[in-house]
């Protein structure tokens, strides 16, 4: 008789149906859990685009700023039209500030020059000299470089070190192809010649006129060099 038959058919219809049920309830399931997974996702791509921009737009700004400042600072370091009306002293206190705030916001080796020549101007020659030390031990720009070497041999100079001048100086001549050592050789020579070492002197006086045919400082070394 067909009895078990029919019994089988409804177990295999019944047991259908529960897997359909589970099968349905599993895609939802995962629907749900893909659904929290892509909104996490989506979450943390929005975080990342607000902080990109906003990093981009301070970056930006903080340049900008940075550039304002600094053209403040050469305003007043030079006295334009607007600043000549204020006493010196302050102008350079006044640039030595505004040169500082600019440096924070946006390194630039150029602004670290000029605010070791602030301190220059204002008879603070050991703040020169240490702000001239950081800038040719962070930057390598050889113009730079030269620069704040030449500067610095003229705070020795203030200081009454003249062997630190020269060496300064000297530091110039070991940099190859860097600006100014035509200068630092006239420089050297001077020194030298005043401390007595005349001699010396007038070593340097002939590298210079042998280095540098061209140098716009060949006559002022050969007439010294004549009478030394």
């Amino acid at each position: 008789m067909p009895k078990p038959i029919k019994k089988r058919t409804e177990k295999k219809i019944t047991t259908t149906e529960e897997n359909l049920k589970e099968t349905v309830g599993d895609i939802r399931q995962r629907l749900k859990q893909r659904q929290r997974t892509l909104i996490y996702a989506f979450t943390i791509f929005i975080a990342l685009t607000i902080s990109i921009t906003g990093f981009v737009v301070y970056k930006k700004t903080s340049s900008d700023r940075a550039a304002e400042l600094e053209l403040e600072g050469y305003r007043l370091f030079y006295g334009d039209y607007n600043t000549q009306i204020i006493p010196s002293a302050e102008r350079y206190k006044r640039a030595l500030e505004i040169f500082k705030k600019s440096y924070t916001s946006r390194k630039k080796s150029d602004v670290l020059l000029y605010i070791a020549n602030c301190y220059y101007e204002l008879g603070n020659y050991d703040e020169s000299i240490k702000t001239l030390k950081e800038l040719v031990n962070q930057f390598s720009d050889p113009k730079i470089l030269s620069l704040a070497y030449y500067k610095m041999s003229f705070a020795y100079i203030k200081k009454g070190d003249m062997s630190s001048a020269i060496d300064s100086l000297n530091n110039i001549l070991n940099i190859k192809d860097i600006p100014l050592q035509d200068m630092a050789l006239l420089e050297t020579a001077k020194m030298l010649e005043l401390s007595g070492k005349t001699e010396d002197a007038k070593n340097k006086y002939k590298e210079l006129i042998n280095k540098f045919p061209k140098s716009a400082l060949l006559n002022e070394a050969r007439a010294r060099l004549e009478n030394s």
